[in-house]
């Protein structure tokens, strides 16, 4: 058997005034997430538990099978771990954003969408120009997701940093951005990064270019999600089974690695609308030929959302429907012994462009799936199937595990 998990990142939300009461899913054309729904079976789960901050390093660790209140450590160290960075146990990771300020506001939480190899050239000239005045080392990512550890010893301790309160910047797009700056213990040093990174910033080559260009320049360092290093059970021991993760996010990655699964870089995957699709499925179909299990992740709906572009967001999940599931539901018509779960990891609302938690939709079918009366994927539809799996990480273990699988299983989770 093949298990195959597409993840629409933050395609779940409320209904929409603009879209005539329907969400974003429910407006957008997906034949092929509705296909899955209709020949298997659909439902709500809870991919965030109760208490716990609706990111999408709570809701994939969530999806990947994993309890998020036994293994969640912050989302940065998860990051690290996709970097290769290694972690001492006096060490804390922390995700640091490229991120545009202007006249007091969080303009872009993304800069603009920057470059991979813009950022890397600006992450290097911040490296050498801050690095000997405090005790942190950056690490460049994908546009304009970076990490930077602290050596707590040189920044008071491991528990300071980590009780210090650091806001997402993606939850402040057009907000004033001072009330949520960093406090507590390490607040002050936090700040002063920030500070020190926006003069090296605003007269680096790479944004005047940016500038000129009618592009967003990085104006500063956002540091938060700091965490420790994460520990998880492997694929193999915990499912039996090999596989890969394919994805632009280190997050994502992050979670692979520490599961011991292959993590496989796809050139031109970046996290928007405009990733490589073929190239992802490609990688996906080359993995099944010695693996088990397959995470396709897709980033775009989320960021569609977070900057509060609906039309963006119905785009997106079109094109996940089209150019991932599409090629799928063709795979496993070749591959009858193929599992399918299409679901997101979390709400991300248009309304507030930041995420929320709650039970969103999933769609499964293949073999040993039994069939519902749900003919279509949407929140609504999948609402109808009376289907709640309430600890949302057991949701993977009922798509691997159960053989048969059944309505009424899925219903008594």
């Amino acid at each position: 058997m093949k298990y195959i998990v597409l993840l629409g990142d933050g395609m779940a939300d409320h209904p929409l005034e603009s879209c005539g009461g329907w969400t974003a899913i429910e407006a957008a054309h997906t034949p092929n997430m509705d296909r899955i729904a209709a020949s298997g079976c659909s439902g709500l789960f809870c991919p965030v538990p109760e208490g716990m901050p609706p990111g999408s390093d709570v809701g994939n660790l969530s999806v990947f099978g994993y309890d998020p209140r036994t293994f969640f450590s912050g989302r940065a160290a998860i990051e690290a771990a996709s970097q290769g960075i290694t972690l001492g146990g006096d060490e804390v990771a922390f995700r640091c954003n490229l991120v545009c300020l202007e006249q007091g506001v969080m303009r872009d939480f993304t800069s603009g969408h920057i470059t991979t190899e813009e950022a890397r050239i600006l992450v290097q000239s911040l490296n050498q120009a801050l690095t000997d005045r405090f005790p942190i080392v950056l690490h460049a990512g994908v546009s304009y997701r970076h990490t930077g550890v602290i050596k707590a010893s040189d920044a008071g301790s491991v528990d300071q940093l980590a009780a210090t309160e650091c806001e997402p910047p993606h939850n402040i797009t057009g907000r004033e951005y001072a009330p949520w700056l960093p406090k507590g213990p390490a607040a002050a040093l936090l700040r002063e990064l920030m500070e020190a990174s926006e003069p090296v910033l605003r007269e680096h080559p790479v944004n005047e270019k940016r500038v000129e260009a009618g592009n967003l320049p990085a104006t500063s360092l956002w540091p938060w999600g700091q965490g420790r290093a994460l520990s998880l059970e492997s694929y193999r021991d915990r499912f039996g089974l090999s596989g890969a993760v394919i994805s632009a996010v280190d997050l994502v990655k992050g979670i692979g690695v520490c599961a011991g699964l292959d993590v496989v870089d796809v050139p031109g995957a970046t996290g928007w609308i405009d990733t490589n699709y073929e190239g992802k499925v490609d990688a996906a179909r080359r993995a099944l030929e010695h693996g088990d299990f397959v995470y396709i992740h897709v980033e775009a709906p989320d960021e569609a959302s977070h900057q509060g572009n609906v039309e963006l967001k119905i785009r997106a999940i079109e094109q996940f429907d089209e150019r991932i599931v599409g090629p799928f539901l063709e795979y496993q018509a070749a591959h009858p012994e193929t599992r399918l779960l299409a679901a997101p990891d979390h709400f991300t609302l248009i309304s507030t462009k930041t995420h929320a938690g709650g039970p969103v939709p999933f769609a499964m079918c293949g073999p040993g799936i039994e069939r519902d009366e749900v003919a279509s994927y949407s929140e609504k539809a999948a609402a109808a199937g009376g289907i709640l799996v309430a600890r949302g990480h057991e949701l993977l273990h009922h798509f691997i595990h159960e053989n048969p699988l059944s309505v009424n299983t899925l219903r008594r989770a």
